[in-house]
């Protein structure tokens, strides 16, 4: 009986834990708010490469840090922020796609 009790108040907690305070009424953002919630346009996205050189015989020259000593050090993930370059004809191209999908 008790696992029934235990289980129920953990139910009414996580449903209480999402549940929106009374006293929550949505408004729309001053100017001074929204300020800081601008679309990035710096048009950089992140780019994750995965380095695998298990197996290979050609010495790794990208990680130039210490070994782990393992199957470890032949494994490597580079992460970076790119500037993303994309042609007007290209963008007009995927728009036009895009739009011809959405109206299907």
């Amino acid at each position: 009986m008790s696992a029934k009790i235990i289980a129920f108040s953990a139910v009414v907690a996580t449903a209480s834990a999402f549940a929106p305070t009374a006293g929550f009424v949505p408004r729309l953002r001053s100017g001074a708010t929204s300020v800081n919630m601008a679309m990035d346009k710096s048009a950089k996205a992140p780019v994750i490469t995965i380095f695998d050189h298990r197996g290979c015989s050609r010495a790794p020259k990208e990680y130039t840090g210490a070994k782990a000593g393992g199957k470890d050090d032949e494994m490597m993930v580079k992460a970076q922020s790119v500037k993303i370059e994309v042609s007007t004809g290209t963008a007009e191209g995927v728009l036009a796609t895009s739009l011809a999908k959405m109206t299907k």
